[in-house]
């Protein structure tokens, strides 16, 4: 199966699962499985140009961008589902007021939303050994596993800490993503 079928298939799995969510009951849950439903079906209609390596000519900065906002949504969509999944909500006024006492919780959120967010891709960007190595799938699961780790690890710990890293790597990467050029061209 090629990418852009994997990913078809892959975005059209995302509508039951945000129905499920959206079945759920609370009003978080539903909010989080209708912004499922909409992602999939948006990933489903967009998969050519997601998913296909060859399908942006190297000119086409606008669906390079498009591409690298969709996966930044992606990454939102799995922290909320993973803070969903957990139960870990908390109020701004409850995140504002804890994130004084675990000091070393904030900090380690903070140094590695910047890497993983933005560093990272800056790394990439500059480093042609690197480039080639980022495009194969097992580095990509080694990357996704170190993004959505340290979440889950700080929502486990510190759930303030975690929100504070996903704010600060959602920072870091919207940076990168307009201050470098788009990620089809490096």
């Amino acid at each position: 199966m090629d990418r852009v079928a994997l990913g078809r298939w892959l975005s059209l799995a995302l509508v039951p699962l945000g129905v499920g969510l959206s079945v759920g009951g609370s009003s978080t849950g539903s909010a989080l499985g209708v912004s499922v439903v909409l992602f999939g079906l948006a990933g489903f209609r967009l998969s050519h140009r997601l998913f296909d390596p060859d399908a942006a000519s190297p000119g086409s900065a606008i669906d390079a961008r498009v591409a690298d906002l969709f996966q930044l949504g992606a990454a939102l969509l799995v922290f909320a589902f993973l803070t969903a999944a957990s139960g870990r909500f908390e109020s701004l006024s409850s995140v504002g007021a804890s994130l004084r006492s675990p000091w070393d919780f904030a900090v380690i959120a903070v140094v590695d939303g910047v890497f993983l967010g933005g560093g990272m891709a800056v790394l990439t960007y500059r480093w042609g050994r690197l480039r080639a190595v980022s495009q194969t799938v097992g580095v990509r699961a080694i990357g996704g596993a170190a993004t959505f780790g340290t979440y889950l690890a700080l929502l486990v710990a510190a759930p303030s800490a975690a929100f504070l890293y996903a704010a600060v790597y959602t920072l870091a990467r919207s940076i990168a993503l307009f201050r470098l050029p788009p990620s089809s061209q490096w």
